[in-house]
């Protein structure tokens, strides 16, 4: 997410769709001017990847990060000629052979006689690299002024395929340009003032984002997302363009303008067909639609105007921070005692996780001075402990207690997000205190990651 600074959202962040829970939120970090945060491969192994820098003016300065699993910084490296902070927001995509595809803007002197302009103009040149992550080493370069001509312009980056390959998206061109990974020579253009292609009227692009294979190895199939507005269609839209086939294009139910940015994933199903999630770009809208354009689920996570999503993707992800309680928490299971150090503790309920807090209701529940949460898996293991509480603060308890009584199951519901490491008084009774505390912690994105299992509420 990328908001307006009032909009108190603008930091990475993920959702919890599994199983039956709708969007709780799950991770998120405290930093901000973060772009293209996703999961991606490097060495075999999934991380998380994202630029950060300084946001200018619909571009950016900034360098690359590639996490672990544990949130942990693997790699952190930068664009090469340009400077160490050059690097810029728009890409930043993982090849398979563990090189990356980085864009680089930089202003050139340039002759703008030909489009009305002064001689001794400026252009601002938009290029990409691919360079070798380990070492840092340029393997590739490709700059647009040596192959397009400003007059293209109407008024991101490249992937490369099975043959070496770039496809290459330029937002004011309205064109996406395949070109050379051997020569850098354009060897044909989509859409734009020049292209070699002829495109249905009712698949015609303006000022896309986010264009891609659907398959590096078998390219015949182009995904976008296509911004507009054209003159027909008043809002933004995801198009798939078949070489061989007809043109597929797919909206959420709001028929959403998005002014720029944007993104489409597809989702190859486990029985051969595919989804589309939708990213809404300047506004904080996704959408999943299957084959058919049937939206299966319409979210809108911020203010209209005020939030941004840059892109989003829906990735598997396991998560192994180094906070606790562990990621993997399916429920939590309630005890109580006398003493924040009591070595016995009394068991007094259980109840699922439903999201980044949950809310566990002990009113007529017979309880003792605290109580306090254990984190457990889907297969019944504990995963840690959370601090005790007397209702008015949290106090470290020891973790190797004796665990006494049954355990009653009941439902747990979501509940507003708190001040991480906050708690409140609640009303108690002559033989106990109902305690409502809640933990969680957001530890810097470059150590630890914020705890998935949340926080724990009790009332």
């Amino acid at each position: 997410m990328d908001g307006e600074s009032t909009s108190g959202q603008n930091w990475p962040t993920m959702y919890d769709f599994s199983q039956d829970r709708l969007g709780p939120l799950a991770w998120i970090a405290n930093c901000t001017e973060l772009f293209d945060f996703k999961t991606q491969t490097y060495r075999g192994q999934p991380v998380l990847t994202f630029w950060s820098g300084e946001v200018l003016n619909g571009y950016g300065r900034g360098s690359y990060y590639i996490l672990n699993e544990s949130y942990v910084e693997l790699v952190h490296f930068q664009a090469n000629r340009f400077g160490s902070d050059m690097g810029e927001i728009h890409e930043f995509t993982i090849t398979s052979d563990d090189t990356a595809l980085i864009p680089v803007y930089h202003a050139i002197p340039w002759n703008l006689t030909e489009t009305g302009g002064i001689e001794n103009g400026w252009l601002f040149e938009n290029m990409f690299q691919e360079i070798n992550v380990e070492t840092g080493e340029t393997v590739f370069e490709w700059n647009a002024s040596t192959h397009i001509g400003i007059n293209e312009s109407y008024n991101s980056l490249p992937e490369d395929d099975a043959a070496g390959d770039h496809l290459v998206s330029a937002r004011v061109m309205d064109c996406i340009y395949k070109i050379s990974g051997e020569d850098g020579h354009i060897i044909w253009r989509l859409g734009g003032k020049r292209s070699n292609f002829e495109i249905d009227d009712d698949a015609v692009f303006a000022f896309q984002h986010d264009a891609r294979w659907v398959d590096s190895k078998n390219p015949v199939q182009i995904a976008l997302f296509d911004n507009g507005p054209m003159e027909d269609i008043a809002y933004s839209r995801d198009l798939l363009l078949d070489v061989n086939s007809d043109t597929k294009k797919f909206t959420n139910a709001a028929k959403t303008f998005a002014t720029f940015e944007g993104s489409m994933q597809v989702l190859k199903l486990s029985d051969g067909n595919m989804n589309y999630l939708v990213g809404y770009g300047s506004q904080p809208y996704f959408a999943e639609l299957n084959a058919q354009g049937e939206i299966l689920l319409d979210v809108q996570f911020g203010k209209t105007n005020a939030v941004n999503c840059y892109r989003a993707y829906k990735p598997p992800w396991l998560k192994k921070p180094f906070t606790k309680p562990d990621t993997e928490c399916e429920s939590w299971v309630v005890y109580t005692a006398n003493s924040s150090d009591s070595s016995t503790w009394t068991t007094v309920t259980t109840a699922r996780r439903t999201g980044f807090e949950a809310t566990i209701d002990l009113d007529g529940v017979q309880l003792d001075a605290y109580v306090r949460g254990k984190a457990v898996n889907g297969s019944g293991t504990a995963l840690g402990w959370a601090q005790a509480s007397n209702g008015e603060q949290l106090f470290d308890a020891r973790e190797n207690v004796q665990q006494n009584g049954s355990v009653v199951s009941i439902t747990a519901s979501r509940t507003t997000p708190l001040s991480s490491a906050t708690c409140s008084a609640a009303t108690g009774s002559s033989t106990g205190v109902a305690a409502r505390a809640t933990q969680g912690s957001m530890e810097s994105l470059y150590t630890a990651a914020a705890v998935v299992a949340g926080g724990l509420a009790f009332v």
